[in-house]
């Protein structure tokens, strides 16, 4: 049957629905006005079906021996470059197989792809957006035919970390689409370590027997960093400042500007984090040096692209991968060590590696995960590996390399045009 048969018909349905549910002196008026009601509910439910399903069989239709591509784009995020990527993406793909992430979150394209054997996903966001599609597709794993999905990054978000490390890039630069969805096409697989970690606040006594709950248990999972004390506490503000005027956050270089005005501010900050905590590692209780930052990370970028952990070899520590399960333990002593370390002057301090994280926290402390702030009370913190590695598409050097000359030429025309001759 098709789509418009289907409408006349239903159209029809709804008007005998609405004739018998008009008033009538012989019946009582309430009853047949609720059927009325259910009945046109019912329709549109059936309507909505019919709509998911009819997605469901094109998009397996498009290329069943072939990978699909299945995208998530954030219109909020990289300005006005979001919606413009969101239509162009849709003129050149089947509309179907293109979702804005801000209309229901990622469950309605995933639910389009649950019987599609083969395919992979774009996400056009942040890192925030790409720890979304992660998380709930996590959650239906197992409802799906393909449960492994590699991940690729269009880079929309402010520090882009994740992005930088698999390639794709600090920010997207205007590439064409058709340009990004072949750098997606020639993309290799890696695998990724996810990390779950929970908050279980308590009022700890002195003897530390009976502890009073603050607030139930809270558990979510890491995918680049995690940080306690002063990193948290300035990402905490930032996040304040764009929730009072969201408005004016639509430039990642206005956003590093308000990073570096509320770091300013903070520069005299001392807490001595270092006496509020104690740290285990691998069931090994660690000393802390005299920090007022500690930071997890399980990547090779934070905060914008720095290298936290630093390139010198160490006969203590592996050299880090994003596939090892392992966390680096590092800290910072302020915000002008935070400074020098996104200068590139210094890295942070190496504390320790390790695959089971446990924290003891005395007092309220700002913490951030992937970018994501706010104040934990007191109480223990667990990270520990998150099920399965995740498989992420990491961009082709071959790729990169020309993606950054032709971005390189467009902010400099003519270096591009001394080049050609």
């Amino acid at each position: 049957m098709t789509t418009m048969k289907l409408l006349c018909l239903l159209l029809v349905l709804l008007l005998v629905a609405l004739v018998q549910s008009s008033s009538d002196p012989h019946d009582p008026p309430a009853p047949q006005a609720d059927s009325g009601t259910k009945a046109c509910e019912d329709l549109l439910k059936a309507l909505e079906h019919y709509k998911a399903e009819r997605a469901r069989a094109l998009v397996q239709s498009l290329c069943p021996d072939e990978q699909p591509l299945l995208v998530f784009v954030n219109p909020k995020s990289g300005g006005l470059k979001g919606r413009e990527l969101l239509h162009s993406f849709r003129r050149i793909l089947n509309p179907h197989q293109v979702f804005d992430i801000s209309h229901g979150g990622p469950l309605p394209g995933l639910h389009v792809f649950l019987s599609v054997p083969r395919f992979r996903v774009l996400v056009c966001g942040g890192d925030g957006s790409v720890g979304w599609v992660l998380s709930v597709l996590e959650t239906v794993r197992h409802k799906m035919v393909c449960r492994e999905p590699p991940l690729a990054i269009l880079p929309l978000g402010t520090g882009n970390d994740l992005a930088r490390v698999l390639r794709w890039g600090a920010g997207y630069s205007a590439e064409p689409p058709l340009s990004v969805l072949q750098a997606v096409d020639e993309a290799e697989q890696v695998l990724m370590d996810r990390w779950t970690i929970l908050l279980d606040a308590q009022e700890l006594s002195q003897s530390g027997t009976d502890p009073e709950y603050l607030e139930p248990p809270k558990i979510v999972q890491m995918n680049n960093y995690f940080g306690l004390g002063i990193d948290a506490e300035l990402s905490l503000d930032f996040h304040l400042a764009r929730e009072d005027d969201p408005n004016k956050f639509t430039s990642r270089f206005h956003n590093k500007g308000v990073y570096v005005k509320v770091g300013l501010q903070k520069i005299s900050y001392s807490r001595s984090l270092h006496k509020e905590l104690q740290l285990q590692v691998d069931f090994e209780t660690v000393p802390l040096p005299s920090i007022e930052g500690l930071i997890f990370l399980n990547i090779p970028s934070w905060g914008s692209g720095a290298d936290l952990w630093g390139s010198e070899t160490d006969g203590r520590f592996r050299k880090p991968r994003i596939d090892d399960g392992l966390l680096e333990v590092v800290g910072v002593t302020g915000v002008v060590h935070m400074g020098q370390v996104q200068s590139g002057l210094r890295c942070g301090i190496r504390i320790a590696q390790g695959n089971y994280i446990r924290l003891t926290v005395s007092k309220e402390v700002p913490v951030q995960v992937d970018g994501e702030p706010w104040v934990q009370p007191p109480g223990h913190i667990i990270i520990s590996a998150a099920g399965p590695k995740v498989r992420m598409l990491r961009k082709s050097k071959l790729r990169q390399k020309k993606a950054s000359t032709a971005a390189a030429a467009k902010d400099n025309p003519a270096s591009g045009k001394d080049a050609v001759h």
